[in-house]
């Protein structure tokens, strides 16, 4: 049996004599119980989260601060906890890392992620 992303799911695994998946999610709530955010992937909106949580818009620099997120999958809904390590490199600046990836990140002073290089820049609305 094969669905894709954008198929049924459901559909797929009663038409094949399985019960229904059920909503995305995560089968152990437990494993997000130290997530205080959360982590829409691909928007660097989640990002503000913990940056404005934690004041990193205007931290000393070098002062990483480790976060559990709740980490959602995109297009397949399935969350996962994910270790985040955020560090001020002064003012406006923070950098953002997980595994292996790492991207710098400038915030206004509200701590609004406003470029996330490869991502998104925030745009004068003028």
């Amino acid at each position: 049996m094969r669905t894709g992303e954008e198929g049924d799911l459901d559909a797929a695994l009663r038409a094949a004599g399985h019960p229904p998946a059920g909503l995305p999610g995560t089968d152990d709530p437990d494993r997000l119980a130290e997530a205080l955010d959360v982590d829409l992937g691909g928007s660097p909106l989640t990002n503000t989260l913990p940056v404005r949580r934690l004041n990193l818009g205007r931290a000393p620099a070098d002062q990483p601060r480790t976060i559990t997120a709740a980490w959602v999958l995109l297009p397949g809904l399935a969350v996962l906890p994910a270790e985040q390590v955020y560090t001020s490199l002064g003012p406006g600046r923070v950098r953002y890392a997980s595994d292996s990836f790492t991207a710098d990140v400038d915030v206004d002073p509200e701590g609004f992620v406003v470029r996330y290089p490869g991502l998104a820049e925030r745009i004068d609305p003028r």
